[in-house]
């Protein structure tokens, strides 16, 4: 049986944070973040301190059998966690389980448990990948498009508890257990 933790950032230590610092300032991460540019440790640090006071943003660590696999990275309108403006996910390497399968057990779960109606994102139209990913795994369309970006849009017409079958359902498939540190 497989671990899957997730924990938030407001949880971790400064050396894990220092090591999600380094993944989200490899080349092969920034060359499809919004700003390609590396971030400072004192901005990443500071960042994460203030996500403390941020109730409508959640970034999330997510570990594989102990493993770092991916961030996720959430942002609701607002506290009500009704709708995500904004959404990401960028992986560790090497992957010990995929990302998009474990954004998708743990998506459910946020999606179930806070009720949420609307996700929202924004990805780089080079992006080939995650465009196709964000379509055929996660049911997002495709809402408008620029000459840097591709807008998608989720929307979750089914009760919360068909996201929490749904999470249970990819678990069992692993198999593996989850566990939430939000």
């Amino acid at each position: 049986m497989h671990h899957i933790l997730v924990r938030n950032f407001t949880l971790l230590s400064e050396p894990e944070l220092l090591m999600i610092l380094e993944r989200r300032n490899h080349p092969e991460v920034r060359k499809w973040m919004i700003n390609p540019d590396p971030i400072p440790r004192e901005d990443h640090l500071r960042y994460c301190a203030s996500l403390a006071e941020r109730p409508d943003v959640l970034q999330l660590l997510v570990k594989f059998d102990g493993q770092p696999a991916c961030v996720l990275s959430y942002k609701a309108s607002d506290a009500s966690w009704q709708e995500i403006k904004d959404g990401g996910i960028y992986a560790f390497d090497p992957e010990p389980c995929s990302s998009f399968v474990l954004s998708e057990i743990v998506g459910c779960q946020l999606v179930g448990q806070r009720a949420i109606k609307t996700i929202k994102i924004l990805v780089r139209n080079d992006n080939e990948v995650a465009i196709f990913a964000n379509q055929y795994y996660h049911g997002f369309h495709t809402t408008a498009q620029d000459d840097q970006f591709t807008y998608m849009e989720a929307i979750t017409n089914e009760d919360p508890s068909f996201y929490l079958a749904r999470s249970e359902q990819l678990l069992a498939k692993i198999p593996a257990t989850l566990e939430l540190k939000l």
